[in-house]
C-alpha cells in the first residue's frame, strides 16, 4: 500500500503579524478609499501572522513581473530545498532512492523548471524522472501527492518526492485596484513543504479523485499582469462549497465504503474564514474537525498548494492518529477544480 513515509516543511524568515500587513496595506492603498474601506478583511481573516520571504517594506516598492519572478525564483528553491532535505532525513531516505520528483507550484514561473534545478542541490540521480505540474493553485499539493500515488502503485518499489512551494506574496502589488486584491493581501503567506511517497510505514493514501466542474472556470485564477499575477476569485466560490461540493466528497468515500462520520482527521485547504465557516455547516464540523485547519490559517496564512502539506504535518505531529483512523484531504483549486485523498492510519 501507498504511505506518506514522512512530511516536512520550511518557512521563510520574516514573520509579519497581522497588524503589520494592514498597515502596510493601509500605506498601499493610501488615496484609494474604495479599498481602504475593505481593510477590516484583515481583522476578520482568520490570519494572525504569517511568514514572507521578504520583509514588509519589500511590499511597498512597486515591481515589475521580471523582478517579482526573479525573487521568486531564487526564494522559492531555497525553500523548496530546505523542505526536500529535511523531509528525506526525516524519512531516512538517501537522496539516491528517490525515483521521481514531483514539484509543485503556481506563484511563480521558471524554465528551466524548479525541479530540474533541486536535482542538483538534492544529489538526486540524474535519471529521476521530474514532474514540473503549474496552475492546479490552491488544490496543487493534493493533487501531488495523489499523483504521486498513481505512481507508485503502478512501480511499487519505487519512491517519489513531492514538493509545493509558493510565494503568495508576490501578488501583493502597489497597483492594487479591485477588491480581490485586497483578499488576498489579507490571506496570502510564503512557505514549502514537502512529504516523501512509497510503499512502507506511514498514513496510507487509501483512495483518491480528482474532479472538474463544468462552467466553473471564472471562478478561481490569475490575472498576468506586468507588475505580476493578480487573484481573480469570485463571491461565487462560498455557494460552490455549499451547494456542490459535499455530494462529490459524499460519492467519492462511499466508493472506499466511508461516511462522512468515519473521518476523524481533516485536512482542508485554509482558503478563508468565509470558506472555513461553510466546510463547518455543509459538512456538520465540530471546532476540534477545524483545528488544524484554522490553526494553520491562524499561524502562517493561506499557502495555496503548500497548506494541505502544512496542514497534515500538523495532524502527524499533535494529532496522534490511531490504528484504522481515517482522514480526509480536500483542496480546491483554478479550473475549477477539486482534489479528495482518502487516508488510512
Amino acid at each position: 500500500m501507498v504511505s506518506i513515509a514522512s512530511i516536512a516543511t520550511a518557512l521563510p524568515p520574516h514573520v509579519v503579524r497581522q497588524e503589520e500587513a494592514l498597515e502596510v496595506a493601509r500605506r498601499v492603498y493610501a488615496g484609494k478609499p474604495e479599498l481602504l474601506r475593505l481593510l477590516p478583511l484583515f481583522t476578520r481573516s482568520g490570519v494572525e501572522q504569517r511568514h514572507c520571504a521578504f520583509p514588509p517594506e519589500y511590499y511597498l516598492q512597486d515591481r515589475s513581473f521580471e523582478e517579482r519572478n526573479r525573487d521568486y525564483v531564487e526564494q522559492a528553491l531555497a525553500l523548496a530545498e530546505k523542505a526536500s532535505l529535511a523531509a528525506l532525513k526525516k524519512a531516512g531516505m538517501d537522496p539516491s532512492r528517490i525515483d521521481h520528483l514531483l514539484l509543485v507550484t503556481t506563484t511563480g514561473l521558471a524554465t528551466p523548471s524548479l525541479d530540474a534545478m533541486l536535482v542538483r542541490r538534492l544529489r538526486l540521480r540524474s535519471d529521476v524522472r521530474r514532474w514540473p505540474i503549474f496552475g492546479l493553485g490552491c488544490a496543487g499539493g493534493a493533487g501531488a501527492l495523489l499523483r504521486a500515488a498513481d505512481v507508485i502503485r503502478a512501480a511499487p518499489k519505487q519512491h517519489a518526492l513531492v514538493v509545493a512551494v509558493e510565494l503568495c506574496g508576490q501578488v501583493f502589488s502597489t497597483r492594487a485596484a479591485s477588491p480581490t486584491d485586497v483578499v488576498g493581501a489579507a490571506l496570502f503567506g510564503d512557505g514549502a513543504a514537502a512529504a516523501v511517497v512509497g510503499e512502507g510505514p506511514g498514513p496510507r493514501i487509501l483512495a483518491s479523485r480528482t474532479v472538474l466542474y463544468e462552467g466553473t472556470e471564472h471562478l478561481m485564477g490569475w490575472s498576468f499582469t506586468s507588475d505580476g499575477m493578480r487573484l481573480r476569485l469570485s463571491k461565487e466560490v462560498t455557494d460552490f462549497v455549499k451547494e456542490r461540493l459535499k455530494p462529490v466528497v459524499e460519492s467519492f468515500l462511499r466508493d472506499s465504503s466511508v461516511t462522512l462520520d468515519r473521518i476523524a482527521h481533516w485536512v482542508l485547504h485554509p482558503g478563508g474564514r468565509k470558506i472555513l465557516e461553510t466546510y463547518e455547516s455543509v459538512f456538520e464540523l465540530s471546532d476540534r474537525m477545524l483545528r488544524w485547519t484554522r490553526g494553520s490559517l491562524a499561524k502562517i496564512g493561506n499557502l495555496s498548494s503548500a497548506s494541505v502539506l502544512f496542514i497534515l504535518a500538523d495532524v502527524l505531529e499533535g494529532g496522534r492518529p490511531n490504528p484504522g483512523d481515517r482522514g480526509l484531504m480536500v483542496a480546491l483549486g483554478p479550473g475549477f477544480a477539486s482534489e479528495l485523498v482518502l487516508l488510512g492510519w
